[in-house]
């Protein structure tokens, strides 16, 4: 009777402590977890932070990009300038002369310079040698072209200049090169210098003489606003090679002078 009480006893207080560890734990586990509040709040703070960051991030790479792409055009048509300034400024003095003309008598007007220029195609010889496979002399041809939808490039390309009696001939022209393109207006234009003024043309062909200053018009397509106002290249070529020489009279549209009567010796 005793040993049951006791065996009781032990039991109760098995009961009692397993109660009190249950209770423990229970406790124990709310004060160490969150709750579905704190969960929702947790999530919605990272969600703020990554759109934040991702915010962030998209504005940085699209204001570097654009900011490369700003470079990449201002460095490109830095680029397109050297090269027009080179060809325009070693174009040869070439007068053309066609297979089986007759020589020129005095009283003749001079031979056409091989340059043919409009305001969307320009052809004439250069002696710029650019590139690994440039003659020391060339036909070069520059053509504005459509690029598709609103824009326009600007081409370049070469031919081999066969002489005088070959005639401008640029036709086959090869390795082309686009200098500029965009959504831009663009066009040629020609002056000669008189009186100390550039007298400007939309054409140059025909003529005995080269142009002396070629401009390039680039113009924004929506506004019109000439986007770069110094366009404007030299052509130094003003005689042919020959007219190196001080006796030679070969400048275009100049009269030989008159040679002296000769003196009659005294009687």
């Amino acid at each position: 009777m005793f040993f049951s009480e006791n065996r009781f006893a032990l039991f109760g207080n098995m009961l009692d402590f397993g109660r009190g560890a249950l209770r423990a734990f229970a406790h124990k586990g709310r004060r160490a977890g969150f709750t579905l509040v704190e969960t929702l709040a947790a999530l919605a703070v990272a969600s703020s932070i990554i759109v934040g960051a991702a915010t962030l991030t998209h504005h940085v790479a699209f204001h570097f990009d654009h900011g490369a792409r700003s470079v990449d055009e201002a460095e490109r048509l830095a680029l397109a300038m050297e090269r027009l300034a080179r060809d325009f400024g070693a174009a040869s003095f070439v007068a053309l002369t066609p297979a089986g003309a007759s020589r020129k008598q005095p009283e003749e007007r001079p031979a056409p310079i091989a340059f043919d220029g409009s305001a969307e195609r320009l052809v004439f010889v250069t002696a710029s040698a650019i590139g690994a496979r440039a003659a020391l002399e060339e036909i070069v041809a520059f053509s504005i072209e459509p690029a598709g939808g609103e824009s326009a490039r600007l081409v370049r390309r070469r031919a081999p200049w066969l002489g005088p009696r070959a005639g401008l001939d640029a036709a086959n022209a090869q390795d082309a090169v686009i200098l500029l393109e965009g959504r831009f207006d663009m066009s040629f234009v020609y002056a000669s210098i008189e009186d100390g003024a550039a007298s400007w043309r939309v054409a140059w062909r025909g003529e005995a003489e080269l142009p002396r200053l070629v401009r390039l018009d680039l113009r924004d397509r929506e506004t019109g606003e000439q986007l770069f106002p110094g366009a404007e290249f030299v052509l130094r070529a003003d005689a042919p090679a020959a007219c190196a020489n001080a006796s030679a009279q070969c400048l275009p549209g100049k009269k030989k002078e008159p040679e002296a009567p000769a003196r009659r010796a005294p009687t």
